[in-house]
């Protein structure tokens, strides 16, 4: 659930900046003060739209502001009429976003910052998260690495509050592939991921040095495999949903 609200989240904002300007040339009335042709001046579209800053040959060029009539703001670089640059946007709702733009979309480096708390900063492109990015949540757990359409996608590390972290392979905004999960206490898995949980196999070691070398299944072990205890002896064992359903015999014992 918590994984579709921040998708939700991130979809919306898009809606919010997106929509490109005016035909200026179409209502050459609409210039309310000074020079809206080559200078500065402010432009009132008749759906009480403005835009502050400068002209050439009749639309924005270089600076300015936008003020759409529900509330949303632009402020930034323009270039033939197009938010091209470096500019910030916001929208009543509490959605801000500070970085690069191309023609009228999120292009480049930048920083989305969500009402909800969630923070991201990193690479842009086509109005998503695309590249390189950090996304800081509300509950404090942080995730750095590779992004694709809006999604952790790659190589990348996720840090929980509580001291966990998790390292390795993103599949559409889950931890999927090889990686690395390290908890608090010092107990590590190291092995196949799918669908955020140890699944496939995997070799876990406890805080008191024991190590487990098998299958997993949906985050416990689950199947046939080797413990090693911590005096280095072997142990043939079965496990079923990270039960224990087989006595451990020492490999090699009659």
């Amino acid at each position: 659930m918590e994984r579709h609200l921040v998708r939700l989240v991130v979809a919306a904002a898009w809606c919010c900046i997106a929509g490109a300007l005016p035909l200026w040339g179409a209502a050459p009335q609409g210039c309310v003060k000074g020079d809206c042709v080559n200078g500065r001046g402010t432009f009132v579209l008749p759906d009480g739209s403005k835009y502050v800053g400068t002209f050439k040959a009749g639309v924005p060029e270089g600076r300015g502001s936008f003020f759409f009539k529900d509330g949303r703001v632009y402020t930034g670089d323009y270039r033939g009429g197009r938010r091209t640059g470096k500019g910030k946007f916001t929208c009543p709702d509490g959605r801000v976003y500070e970085g690069g733009f191309k023609d009228d979309r999120l292009e480049g480096q930048g920083v989305f910052r969500y009402p909800d708390g969630t923070v991201y900063k990193g690479e842009f492109k086509a109005d998503r998260w695309s590249g390189r990015g950090e996304v800081t949540y509300p509950d404090e757990r942080r995730y750095r690495g590779q992004v694709r359409d809006d999604k952790r996608h790659g190589k990348g590390r996720a840090a929980w509050k509580d001291g966990r972290t998790y390292e390795g392979d993103f599949v559409n905004d889950r931890m999927e592939g090889r990686g690395v999960y390290r908890f608090p206490d010092g107990a590590v898995y190291t092995g196949r991921m799918k669908d955020d949980a140890f699944n496939g196999m995997g070799v876990f070691t406890w805080p008191d040095g024991r190590v487990y070398r098998g299958p997993f299944r949906n985050g416990s072990p689950h199947g046939k495999g080797v413990l090693t205890r911590p005096d280095g002896k072997r142990e043939n064992v079965e496990f079923v949903m990270g039960e224990l359903v087989e006595v451990p015999r020492a490999q090699g014992a009659p």
